[in-house]
């Protein structure tokens, strides 16, 4: 197998970037009380003034990522291409991430929409698929509830429901509780479980994470976030899977503004298992608009 991706997957990493691009450059301006990140991944909440707003909107990224496993199950490595465009009320993102992964090498696409409801409520879907690779899924759905409470609505808590369906067999259904808090510049702390039920066998595994991050706009953002829980399965081959284990992971982000729209995304992870240890990250630029 080849170590490098495949040509039609540099394409449509090109082609991702570009609509992203395109996209940014016909937004409207940001409204006073800006729309709210899609919390799928966290770390990525923008509070309202005056706690301390992690705006991260009209924006285009892209980078590349390396990851090393142990017990010869070989490496990762991949591109991405990512944007995201406030326009009234609503937040659109889009990503392209092309991987290579357990001797295979596919592309996933995905795409959704943050709305803000009030000054206290706001949700995100988001919805994605993959061309290639087994280890992608076929369909992956993520929608979420936000409320806003206190007197600087510094705290926010989350409802959201997954649904996850592999490339053989298997389905995720999931349920995800979780709160975040604005502390008075420059701490921000995140938490969240989720309870997960995978079928066939109805296996129950549930997981959490503790997130803190450090940082203010325009100048860097470094969060740590450490995760742990059980996973039913995990595919490491079209017809290869790990069931019913536990993982954990640490991952570090250090988002750093060199100009004043511009800069760097850095991220250091790693995950272990009983079964393999994976370490690496990934480096991206960012430039917003």
């Amino acid at each position: 197998m080849s170590r490098r991706l495949p040509q039609h997957i540099v394409a449509i990493l090109i082609l991702g970037l570009a609509l992203a691009l395109r996209a940014s450059a016909q937004q409207d301006a940001i409204p006073a009380d800006p729309p709210q990140p899609s919390q799928q991944t966290p770390g990525t909440a923008t509070p309202p003034a005056p706690a301390p707003e992690k705006i991260l909107t009209n924006y285009v990224e892209a980078g590349g990522s390396y990851r090393q496993l142990s017990n010869g199950f070989g490496r990762w490595s991949g591109g991405y291409a990512r944007g995201v465009v406030a326009q009234g009320k609503n937040i659109w993102n889009g990503e392209v991430n092309g991987q290579h992964e357990f001797g295979d090498a596919g592309v996933y696409l995905a795409a959704g929409d943050t709305y803000n409801f009030n000054s206290d409520w706001y949700a995100s879907l988001t919805l994605g698929s993959s061309v290639g690779g087994f280890f992608w899924p076929r369909f992956r759905a993520d929608a979420f509830v936000n409320r806003k409470w206190a007197e600087r609505k510094q705290l926010i808590t989350t409802f959201g429901f997954g649904y996850y369906a592999a490339k053989d067999v298997h389905r995720d259904r999931s349920f995800f509780l979780g709160t975040t808090y604005y502390f008075q510049r420059p701490w921000i702390i995140e938490d969240g479980v989720r309870f997960n039920i995978s079928n066939p066998g109805l296996v129950f595994s549930p997981s959490g994470f503790v997130a803190v991050t450090e940082g203010r706009n325009k100048q860097h953002y470094v969060t740590v976030n450490a995760g742990f829980g059980q996973e039913a399965y995990q595919l490491i081959g079209p017809s290869a899977v790990l069931t019913r284990f536990a993982s954990q992971t640490l991952t570090v982000t250090w988002r750093q503004w060199v100009g004043k729209n511009w800069g760097f995304n850095l991220v250091a992870d790693y995950y272990h298992s009983p079964f393999y240890q994976r370490g690496g990250g990934s480096l991206g630029l960012f430039k917003e608009f």
